[in-house]
């Protein structure tokens, strides 16, 4: 499992790619996102991205995320 540790905003514009699935799951230390191919809810061929947040980057996500949604 690798922590994200930093999030950095780049000036770029968000490229659509094909659409995924994903699932999360959370413990009290650690939260957790996986995608995978939309539909291969088995992992069945792999699991594309994984990203593990603790406490800290948890909470500058949610304002990161805040300002998406309040633009």
């Amino acid at each position: 499992m690798a922590f994200i540790l930093e999030l950095v905003h780049v000036n770029e514009t968000p490229q659509n790619r094909t659409a995924v699935s994903s699932d999360y799951c959370f413990n009290e230390s650690a939260f957790q996102i996986r995608t995978y191919k939309n539909g291969d809810t088995l992992r069945a061929e792999g699991s594309k991205q994984n990203i593990q947040l603790n406490r800290e980057m948890a909470l500058e996500l949610i304002n990161k995320l805040q300002d998406f949604v309040n633009q």
